[in-house]
């Protein structure tokens, strides 16, 4: 058989766990991570078909890794590489030993699936031979932890030795090359659908073995009557999480060791990229060192387009020394698709750390920290809860700092202070350059909170002022079609008929610039529309939220 087996386990996923039980503890296994009972459903695959070669054909197969998966692959690492070594994941989740399978099945033009109940006994529950490919294992992520999406060969659905072995024998066009015999796919005239499960083996306390599966995945179909879609490529990366930071001696040399957590958005994108043509590796990890409040530098990490989340281990050049300060940030990048995530928050040990760090959710720091770098978090804000809402008077102050970013300007307050309810002269920039107005002839309302889409259209009014000549804040209207016409209207959001008609071109011009998005469900939340809405707080905009809106803008738009 010459049919290529390139990429038949490209990662695996979790490593067989074969160290005796030192400790029962806390909860089971399955109640922790699969409390129905059951795995979560896999999405449906992706099949790639690479084309007729005189080599004979390849059906690439892609599947994604669901979340109480990942969940359990991700405590592994941590738990496993914690000061109990492998008996701290054993001694927290109560399982002697498991293992964690893949099972793929197929049907050729609307056909029967090969699946049969011999499948659910564990003993070989997988197509015929070869069986190794047929019913695959994912072990070893700790040990080669290479993608969080397997690439697969689908050769096994063949197993062509004379042609006419393999249930998908039917759909294959044997032919002569170089004396001998190769085969081609024939999905012009035939239709392959592919689904998976995967099934969790686990053993108790008492050693009995014990095994739970996930529902089947959808279908997928490529072919004649393939329903296959294509693949969204991403836009952006969402940025890393860094926990757990110590320094540690590791062949006599001290090392920075932390936890790096991949956000679960990330595997589509490298779901995307593998599945492109002569893609290998997308991903890779860049991480930088600060030590003692010098300059970031960036530094050594072991297998960085490994993409998966587990501890790593960081050095400078001339080592760490046990009292240093140390701070460490990392981000992702793509240079397939040519964009980068933003800096993950900032961990480490000693002042350097503290002086860096935010009262801010733990998925901002490290852009705060950017933003700070960049001049744009105001004094009065660097002591402040970042999380709590953001007030009229200090968006006026943010915006300010954004237009003078992106201008290079110093912005200078307004001549006459029209306001009788505020002095401030951040507000007075802000009313100068037309990025915000009065709440009335005499009226700022300074300590009003603000909502989404306010905040959206405040900032945006900093790019007509910047990129549109003559604009004003009082002839904003007659600008309207030339605004619209820098821009190309994305998609809808779901609550569109919720924003106020005001808004609109400041909200889809954010979103087609890729500077503010929406809050999941394809929802902008842009206000509050009932009274509980109103006082449950619903869609307002944060100080860290605002901080960060302007810092994408001077990096997008600067």
């Amino acid at each position: 058989m010459k049919m290529q087996r390139s990429a038949v386990c490209m990662m695996f996923l979790l490593a067989a766990l074969l160290l005796p039980l030192k400790v029962i503890a806390a909860p089971q296994i399955v109640e922790e991570f699969f409390p129905s009972g059951e795995i979560a459903k896999p999405q449906a695959p992706f099949l790639r078909y690479s084309g007729v070669s005189n080599n004979g054909d390849s059906i690439q197969m892609w599947y994604n890794i669901p979340k109480d998966v990942l969940a359990l692959s991700n405590a592994y690492n941590r738990w496993s590489n914690s000061d109990g070594g492998s008996d701290g994941f054993i001694a927290r989740f109560g399982v002697e030993e498991y293992r964690l399978y893949l099972q793929t099945d197929a049907s050729i033009d609307g056909g029967s699936w090969q699946y049969s109940d011999d499948w659910d006994d564990g003993e070989w529950p997988g197509l015929p031979a070869p069986h190794a490919l047929a019913f695959h294992c994912m072990e070893g992520l700790n040990n080669n932890p290479n993608k969080i999406y397997p690439e697969m060969d689908v050769s096994w659905l063949t197993y062509i030795e004379d042609g006419n072995t393999g249930f998908l024998a039917p759909i294959v066009t044997p032919f002569t090359v170089d004396g001998g015999t190769n085969y081609h796919y024939d999905l012009k005239n035939h239709t392959l659908a592919v689904r998976c499960r995967l099934m969790l083996e686990y053993w108790t306390r008492g050693g009995e073995k014990q095994r739970i599966f996930s529902p089947w995945s959808p279908e997928t179909s490529i072919g004649r009557n393939g329903t296959q879609e294509a693949l969204t490529a991403p836009g952006s990366i969402e940025a890393p999480i860094l926990s757990d930071f110590s320094i540690v001696v590791k062949n006599d040399r001290n090392f920075g060791r932390y936890y790096l957590e991949i956000p679960e958005s990330v595997y589509d994108g490298v779901l995307y990229c593998e599945s492109q043509e002569d893609t290998v590796d997308p991903y890779y990890i860049q991480v930088q060192m600060r030590v003692n409040g010098g300059e970031w530098q960036d530094v050594y990490i072991a297998n960085p387009k490994w993409i998966f989340s587990g501890h790593r281990f960081t050095e400078t050049e001339g080592g760490l020394k046990a009292d240093d300060a140390v701070a460490v940030r990392a981000r992702l990048q793509c240079k397939k698709l040519g964009i980068v995530s933003n800096w993950s928050n900032v961990v480490g040990v000693g002042t350097d750390t503290a002086e860096a760090s935010f009262t801010a959710s733990q998925w901002a720091q490290g852009e705060l920290e950017e933003a700070a770098a960049l001049g744009l978090i105001p004094d009065s804000l660097k002591e402040a809860d970042l999380t709590e809402p953001i007030t009229r008077a200090e968006f006026a102050v943010v915006s300010v700092k954004c237009y003078e970013a992106l201008t290079d300007m110093k912005a200078e307050p307004y001549p006459s202070n029209p306001f009788t309810d505020t002095t401030d002269a951040e507000v007075l920039k802000a009313f100068n350059i037309g990025v915000t107005n009065g709440t009335g002839p005499t009226t700022f309302a300074p300590d009003v909170i603000l909502n989404r889409e306010q905040a959206a259209t405040m900032l945006t009014r900093i790019y007509k002022k910047i990129e549109i000549g003559g604009w004003t804040l009082e002839t904003d209207g007659n600008y309207s079609e030339e605004f619209r016409g820098m821009f190309e209207t994305p998609e809808p959001f779901a609550d569109d008929e919720n924003i106020s008609g005001w808004a609109k071109d400041s909200v889809y011009f954010m979103k087609a610039k890729g500077i503010i998005d929406g809050v999941g469900g394809n929802k902008f939340a842009p206000r509050a529309i009932t009274d509980a809405e109103e006082t449950a707080g619903y869609a307002q905009a944060t100080r860290e939220q605002a901080i960060l809106i302007a810092k994408r803008m001077v990096k997008k738009l600067g």
